[in-house]
């Protein structure tokens, strides 16, 4: 999901995500959503301080002492925590984010010496957001 004010970013994106058509100026790839993504995505957005709030409280509770080798962000950024990454290896991670030349021809040729190594050197930690129903006791599993 992208959302901008800037027109030619728009632009970009829309004819990036259906194959570079309607012109094919610049490549693309097949990433339209369907219908059925685009409602979690909304019920996702109108959620997202909550789902943020709690994914910050239980990383900052469980994870950051276990992790003390993890992506720090400066004071007073917020993260929506999509990936709570580390650099030591953990047993079970959730997948490696990956550089923008693996998908950008134009970074091919650009040195990005900092990219590269957090890529390969980076693991996922498992945070899913467990939302409590309503009038549920504090921890109770659902």
């Amino acid at each position: 999901m992208l959302v901008s004010a800037d027109h030619d970013l728009v632009s970009f994106a829309r004819s990036y995500r259906d194959y570079g058509k309607p012109d094919y100026a610049q490549p693309g790839l097949n990433l339209r959503m369907n219908e059925f993504t685009a409602a979690l995505g909304l019920v996702g957005t109108e959620r997202l301080d909550e789902i943020a709030a709690w994914k910050n409280a239980a990383a900052r509770e469980w994870l950051d002492p276990e992790h003390p080798n993890r992506v720090e962000l400066p004071p007073g950024m917020v993260s929506g925590l999509y990936k709570y990454i580390v650099f030591d290896p953990i047993a079970r991670s959730t997948g490696k984010s990956t550089t923008c030349r693996a998908i950008a021809s134009w970074a091919q040729s650009v040195d990005l010496p900092n990219s590269d190594w957090v890529a390969a050197n980076h693991w996922c930690v498992p945070l899913y957001y467990q939302a409590s129903p309503e009038g549920a006791e504090e921890g109770t599993d659902v």
